[in-house]
């Protein structure tokens, strides 16, 4: 089972730690309360060492077009293209970043299947001919989120970083070694990604700790990372995308080169788009908050079932629970007031269900 590289550092933290995919991540630290408020309101520091990674050179790219559902070609010097891989069915496999970094292309992924099964899809489309390497064990994946993130990055890498656009990539230097930093994030906070070399992780995760200190920066689990996710309205593959699997009803289609290379799961994606949609994936949360969202619990109109919950958290922000529901295509709108399986009303919303505190924040100003 691949560890994180700075495991010993997580520990002494006091990381809870779990499987994920036959990875082991650091699922929680202190409570997902205290864990979710530091990114919604200060930052928080996150190990995603638990992702796949791999670095290839630009002439690879044919075989990435294979791999990946979004148009990998386009993808210009210094960005980063947010898009999926599927099997040859069509069900999510992969949720990427693939970036375009100084001639050669680097693949973050968050995966459902394990390190092994991913080598061997990649290998059996040309992986070893393209030259891409797997740089899974020989890096660490930290994230920064959080309404204060900025801040930390700032303090860190200078104020050049808040020129940075959303889905970008630059090189920054720190203790001594070339850090790849991704603006992205998926909480619906400020957020970025730091790829490091594994024999530094240990010396940059401190470094981090210390500059993130004044911002108020908190250690957050990867379960917390779910439900900042969900109330964000990020999409992620760890729960409606497992829970789910058709990249349709889940609405990433924006995620997809229609017109582009015939992609792993392309056909069968086609001919589903074609056949037109009979369920989609919409909020939902209780109208009296003291009501509970239940994953995997039915919600009914006039006694009929209509829906099946895919994803559920606590939002602290809203002070109730909220979830996902995958519903039959004729009841799929926000603004409509159902049942649960006791008869309590429970009502779908648009996401996300409020206005990220980040979104108050102009760096341009600073």
């Amino acid at each position: 089972m691949r560890t994180s590289p700075i495991r010993v550092i997580l520990a002494s933290r006091g990381a809870r730690f779990a499987q994920w995919g036959g990875v082991e991540v650091a699922a929680g630290f202190t409570s997902f309360e205290a864990e979710y408020s530091a990114v919604r309101n200060a930052v928080g520091l996150t190990d995603f060492s638990f992702t796949s990674r791999f670095k290839m050179p630009e002439a690879g790219l044919d075989m990435l077009e294979t791999y990946a559902a979004g148009s990998v070609a386009s993808i210009r010097f210094g960005r980063v293209l947010h898009t999926f891989a599927a099997d040859e069915n069509g069900f999510l496999e992969s949720d990427l970043y693939i970036a375009n970094d100084d001639e050669e292309l680097i693949v973050i992924g968050e995966n459902l299947i394990d390190d092994r099964a991913t080598r061997t899809v990649l290998q059996g489309l040309g992986a070893e001919d393209a030259g891409i390497q797997d740089i899974s064990e020989s890096t660490a994946l930290f994230g920064l989120d959080g309404f204060q993130a900025f801040a930390v990055a700032r303090d860190l890498f200078g104020s050049d970083i808040l020129g940075l656009p959303y889905l970008s990539i630059e090189t920054y230097e720190l203790e001594g070694v070339d850090i790849k930093v991704i603006r992205g994030g998926k909480t619906s906070e400020f957020g970025y990604l730091l790829l490091v070399p594994a024999a530094s992780a240990a010396a940059v995760w401190e470094r981090i700790e210390a500059a993130g200190a004044p911002h108020g920066l908190e250690h957050i689990g990867a379960d917390t990372h779910l439900g900042l996710r969900l109330d964000g309205r990020f999409f992620c593959i760890y729960s409606e995308g497992a829970a789910v699997r058709d990249p349709l009803p889940l609405g990433l289609q924006w995620m997809i080169d229609f017109s582009g290379d015939d992609f792993r799961g392309r056909a069968a994606i086609m001919a589903r788009r074609a056949a037109g949609l009979e369920t989609k994936v919409v909020g939902v949360m209780p109208v009296v908050p003291e009501a509970s969202v239940a994953l995997g619990g039915s919600i009914y109109h006039q006694g009929e079932r209509v829906a099946k919950i895919v994803a559920a958290s606590h939002s602290p922000t809203l002070g109730h629970p909220i979830g996902l529901a995958l519903f039959d295509a004729t009841y799929a709108y926000a603004g409509l007031t159902f049942e649960d399986a006791s008869g309590a009303p429970i009502q779908t919303v648009s996401m996300p269900p409020f206005t990220p505190k980040s979104l108050t924040v102009k760096l341009e100003e600073m």
